[in-house]
C-alpha cells in the first residue's frame, strides 16, 4: 500500500516532464534565460485585430442579409408565406 501512485503524484510528475521538456528560447539563440527581475520582450500584438474584425463580422451580416432576403422572397413567389395587406388599426 505504501508504494501504491495516487493520481496527483502521476499527474505533478507529468506536468514537471512537461515544463521542464520546453525550450527555454529560439533554436540557436545564445540567450537561454534573461536576469532575474529584467524586462523580458514585448508581447506579440496583432496590428490588424479592428480591421480583421470590422471586415468578419461586416460580411457575416452582409451574408446572412442577402440569405434572409434570398429566403422570403422564395416563400412570397411560392406563396407559403404571403403577408395580407389587410389594415388591422382600427
Amino acid at each position: 500500500m505504501a508504494t501504491k501512485l495516487n493520481f496527483q503524484n502521476v499527474f505533478k510528475a507529468f506536468l514537471n516532464y512537461a515544463i521542464n521538456s520546453i525550450p527555454a528560447g529560439p533554436v540557436g539563440s545564445s540567450i537561454t534565460s534573461a536576469a532575474p527581475g529584467s524586462v523580458g520582450q514585448r508581447p506579440f500584438t496583432n496590428k490588424a485585430g479592428l480591421f480583421k474584425l470590422i471586415l468578419v463580422s461586416g460580411g457575416s451580416l452582409y451574408i446572412g442579409g442577402l440569405i434572409a432576403h434570398k429566403g422570403a422572397s422564395y416563400l412570397e413567389e411560392n406563396e407559403i408565406f404571403v403577408p395580407t395587406d389587410e389594415d388591422d388599426d382600427d
